[in-house]
């Protein structure tokens, strides 16, 4: 499988080179370490491995290349004896070759002649679409051999990273990649080469495709209730086997080996004929490129890739994040991933047609606890009630705006405005976290039992957020209560506390004094799992029911956000505080730790309102998030004194009787 990829470096018709696949499928001992043999035996040039990081390039330096070197006469006897021309980022050889290993930097890149220049895990580095300002880490690399025209050689070998946002989008050619970025949009450059077994049975071509459509899986909605009832070993085992697509001949594990053995490459334009032979022209490019689908990866089983990918989608259901998904997609599989936000988005339309009737402000049979979110305007607080049940099953309550202050100005009352007044904030006591809201065939009445709140807008609203909360901390109210504000790094925790000091600058302005909890959230995961949950279609776990007495504004603001490679972006400015709320009510589950609950003995807060007893004041909320505990502020740490030292000895204090021997 690897032999006519490889073989390329000798090719004078390319002289770029891609190869996808999944994670440990000898991507790297091929490309680049069987690479560098070939080079420093067979056609000596300077050479140079660009790795993700520069940590990265010491450990594949340290490991890979020292023992390949180590334990390779060929290439042992070929490096130069001198100590100082064998170190961790540079290899001289006898021949007078010289091979860098690098990472991702302008000067790592720049003003360099090489002949050949390799890339591993050509997806990871965060800067790989430019480089220090300078453009994309493709680019620059192939650049750098530009001298040796037709005997130079730029080659990238990695799995997948990006995702893709369309889920219409349909191939035009049967090997091109969808629209992502990355190694994959590389491969689209190219010769789009992809692997083909021989039917054990009839002897037909068909493709060892990446993902897994070769494996014969039920559709989406029954594939969910099969993880959910049945064991991933068990069904993985059951669904880990191939079929022919001419006759039907069905294929195990077992067969793998061989079907490899009698495999073959073919690129966009070629086709077999009946005697098994290729013809057809391949596209006119000077890149050609490779993907291998994970089903054809030697070190990894049809089992164990399918147990992954079942274990990750019963993860996604029953909590709403995708990261396990995502990742056993790309490196598993070979393939990009489809959010499933994209997978199931629905019109606007589709949402207003399933809406249900029941009273606002009523909560209907199912709910079992209340989260309210309040998102700040410059002249009002939009506030919405989210009522939970079994397995994070959703409602939406209530929604209001507080527009209104009780300040008088002249002979009528003035308008809200949050960041000038902090008696505008004390209106969120009685107007929100004291609200009580009654349950469809029930007596009791179920309280709010926490409140998210947005901490930032116009300038002023964050320092009178922060002093809100030092007042409901005062009246122990404040365990009820929560500040919120987005974390950018898109790799950043769901939900995680801190706590915003003064010695900041920018905290400083904010009133900051390290002394009030921020839970700062990735909104776009928990965009993701909102938008995941809209899209269900059958009542049960994250299923969100939609009242009719909604107005209109809401689907539009549902509607205001789009997902890109990126996150989430509102490029029009449009109003969003539906979607804001709701991610503010999926995080309190999340602080709440509701995502976690063992529903056959929930805690009492989270029980069937018949059994919740009627409380003069909610009991306290946990904390969670992706911290077990909150941690206390920095304030009530025990600060060590460090005591100064003296910078020379006739600084040092008169010593008594013996100094000078103590000295």
């Amino acid at each position: 499988m690897m032999i006519e990829p490889l073989n390329n470096l000798a090719s004078r018709r390319y002289t770029e080179i891609v190869f996808i696949g999944p994670a440990r499928s000898s991507k790297t001992m091929t490309f680049i370490i069987g690479g560098i043999s070939y080079v420093v035996k067979c056609a000596p040039g300077d050479f140079q491995i660009t790795t993700m990081s520069k940590e990265a390039a010491r450990d594949f330096s340290q490991t890979d290349l020292d023992r390949a070197i180590r334990n390779a006469a060929a290439l042992r006897d070929a490096l130069s004896p001198r100590a100082q021309d064998d170190n961790t980022f540079d290899k001289v050889f006898r021949s007078g070759i010289r091979g860098k290993i690098a990472w991702p930097a302008a000067s790592q890149l720049a003003g360099k002649t090489l002949r050949y220049a390799f890339s591993t895990d050509y997806d990871r580095p965060e800067n790989r679409d430019n480089v220090d300002g300078d453009g994309p880490l493709w680019d620059q690399q192939t650049k750098r051999v530009q001298t040796y025209m037709s005997r130079g050689k730029s080659v990238a070998e990695s799995s997948p990273k990006a995702e893709y946002m369309d889920p219409k989008w349909e191939p035009r050619t049967p090997h091109e990649a969808p629209p992502a970025k990355g190694i994959l949009e590389l491969y689209n450059r190219g010769t789009r080469a992809r692997w083909y077994w021989a039917c054990k049975g009839c002897g037909a071509r068909f493709e060892a495709a990446p993902g897994l459509s070769l494996f014969q899986l039920p559709a989406m909605k029954e594939l969910e209730r099969l993880v959910r009832e049945s064991d991933p070993l068990a069904l993985a085992e059951e669904y880990a086997r191939v079929a022919c697509v001419r006759c039907g001949q069905i294929h195990t594990m077992e067969d793998r080996r061989a079907l490899n053995l009698g495999g073959k490459w073919l690129h966009d334009g070629e086709r077999f004929l009946p005697d098994d032979s290729i013809t057809g022209e391949r596209r006119a490019t000077k890149m050609v490129s490779y993907w291998q689908g994970g089903a054809a990866a030697a070190f990894q089983s049809w089992p164990e890739m399918l147990m992954k990918y079942f274990q990750a989608l019963g993860g996604f259901l029953a909590n709403g994040e995708e990261n396990a998904l995502r990742f056993t997609t790309n490196t598993d599989q070979a393939a990009p991933y489809l959010p499933r936000v994209a997978q199931n988005r629905r019109s606007m339309e589709e949402l207003k047609n399933r809406a249900e009737d029941w009273p606002k402000g009523t909560c209907p049979e199912g709910v079992r606890f209340l989260i309210a979110a309040v998102d700040v305007q410059t002249n009002r607080f939009v506030v919405h009630v989210f009522g939970w049940g079994v397995k994070l099953e959703g409602w939406l309550i209530d929604r209001f705006k507080i527009s209104s202050s009780k300040r008088v100005e002249g002979e009528r009352t003035a308008a809200l405005d949050p960041a000038a007044y902090l008696e505008d904030w004390e209106l969120l006591i009685t107007e929100v976290m004291q609200k009580r809201y009654a349950v469809e065939g029930a007596t009791v009445k179920l309280p709010i039992r926490l409140t998210m709140c947005d901490s930032g807008g116009k300038a002023g609203v964050t320092s009178k957020a922060y002093a809100f909360f030092r007042r409901l901390k005062k009246e122990r109210k404040h365990r009820r209560f929560r500040l919120v504000k987005g974390a950018k790094p898109l790799d950043a925790p769901t939900a995680r506390v801190s706590y915003p000091d003064a010695q900041d600058r920018k905290d400083r302005k904010e009133g900051g004094r390290g002394d009030v909890p921020v839970w700062m959230l990735n909104t776009n995961v928990l965009k993701d799992a909102v938008m995941g949950d809209l899209a269900r279609i059958e009542v049960g776990p994250g299923y969100f029911h939609i009242p009719k007495w909604i107005e209109k504004d809401f689907y539009l603001e549902l509607a205001a956000e789009e997902r890109t490679d990126k996150g989430w972006k509102n490029e029009n400015k449009n109003p969003n505080e539906a979607l804001d709320l709701h991610v503010y009510a999926r995080a309190g589950c999340k602080i709440m730790r509701a995502d976690r609950i063992n529903w056959a003995n929930p805690p009492s807060w989270a029980r069937p309102v018949s059994d919740q007893a009627l409380a003069a004041d909610p009991e306290p909320v946990l904390t969670g998030g992706d911290d077990d505990d909150e941690p206390p502020p920095p304030s009530a740490r025990p600060v060590v004194q460090q005591q100064r030292q003296p910078k020379h000895w006739s600084q040092m204090p008169p010593k008594r009787k013996g100094w000078a021997k103590r000295w």
